[in-house]
């Protein structure tokens, strides 16, 4: 799968001719909004517009709700959980060819044991994990949560860019604490089940 990153809290994973999109963000953000030909999008948070901007997708096949679903060969388990503010979001656990991939989206807490006991029930292969603060995790909080989770890869998403409105942490601290060079960013990268890292976390820095 490629994977891409757009700022916030978007990923596109393209799977194929088949193309994800992952909490879309809109032109509030102060970042543009992903164009083109969408076949699934999934909505972690559906409540905030600054992440479930649908204007583009008008064809797509879209998952804004809690509950297990399969399209496009892809296959979805997303887990309830609620935020202070009343919201219900998601965790969103996908398998796509061969490799489980979890997008925590807006979590802004640490994991409830309940949801780790979900979680542990298949292992993840790839974790995009925000790691700005703001509406979600912060470094420590992402740090932990990646020791916690022991995924293969990790994607730090949702950190400070010049143009995003909302303020943010850089990624400087995370990317230093996994030993990369926060320069050394991609714009995407390609993940195969046979070809992920055994032993040592493989951290992807993706510049949108």
């Amino acid at each position: 799968m490629h994977i891409s990153w757009h700022g916030h809290y978007t990923l596109k994973i393209q799977v194929g001719d088949i193309t994800l999109l992952l909490d879309p963000l809109s032109p509030e953000t102060g970042l543009a909004p992903v164009r083109g030909k969408v076949t699934v999008v999934a909505l972690s948070n559906p409540s905030d517009p600054t992440m479930a901007y649908l204007d583009d997708v008008s064809e797509a096949v879209v998952f804004n709700s809690p509950g297990e679903y399969e399209t496009a060969g892809l296959g979805l388990r997303a887990l309830s959980w609620r935020a202070d503010d009343g919201s219900e979001r998601s965790l969103m656990c996908w398998h796509i060819k061969d490799m489980m991939l979890l997008h925590v989206g807006a979590l802004n807490r640490e994991l409830t044991d309940i949801e780790l006991q979900e979680l542990e029930k298949t292992d993840i292969d790839v974790l995009a994990v925000s790691v700005g603060g703001g509406s979600g995790l912060n470094t420590k909080q992402a740090l932990a949560l990646t020791t916690t989770i022991e995924p293969r890869v990790v994607i730090p998403i949702h950190y400070h860019l010049p143009r995003l409105k909302e303020k943010l942490e850089p990624v400087d601290q995370f990317a230093k604490e996994m030993g990369l060079d926060p320069k050394n960013a991609e714009k995407k990268v390609i993940l195969k089940a046979n070809k992920l890292p055994t032993e040592d976390v493989m951290t992807v820095l993706l510049a949108p």
